[in-house]
């Protein structure tokens, strides 16, 4: 069973670890490696802000991955989501994923309507997550100059 818990200054060492794995950058919008200065400044935004949620997924309470929720306008909530390198390929993803969603759902200054992903085109393993997740396909759009699909799911 997979449960989530909302990240702390503690995680920074791990969740940079993870930000940085090679498959993360590769299928992320910002393929640069991050430095830990970048990185301290992006986690402290994201603890500190009322319209961001950032959760630690863990299973029989190791970490396996985190969940990332970001409010937009009219009650659309963007959700990223990373399963840690040594968790992958054990099927975890779903579960991380609808851990995270229902901790956003659940949180009322978030005021979720609408989950929003953005996905490059080319992240077939993503996209196959969503999609089985719930979401479906609503578009396209662009992050950091690069394409991505845009998939929805009203939450609920």
């Amino acid at each position: 069973m997979i449960s989530v818990r909302p990240a702390t200054a503690a995680d920074a060492d791990r969740l940079l670890d993870w930000a940085n794995d090679p498959v993360t950058r590769a299928t992320g919008f910002y393929p640069a490696t991050i430095d830990a200065a970048t990185h301290a400044r992006w986690l402290e935004e994201r603890l500190s802000s009322p319209s961001s949620r950032l959760y630690v997924g863990l299973e029989d309470g190791r970490q396996v991955g985190m969940v990332r929720l970001d409010a937009e306008a009219d009650g659309r909530v963007e959700v990223g989501i990373s399963v840690a390198p040594d968790s992958r390929g054990r099927g975890i993803g779903r579960a991380l994923l609808e851990a995270g969603l229902a901790a956003g759902h659940a949180d009322p200054d978030l005021d979720v309507a609408v989950f929003v992903a953005r996905i490059r085109p080319e992240n077939a393993a993503s996209i196959s997550l969503f999609a089985g997740a719930g979401f479906e396909a609503a578009g396209t759009d662009t992050v950091a100059g690069t394409p991505c699909l845009v998939y929805e799911r009203v939450a609920g």
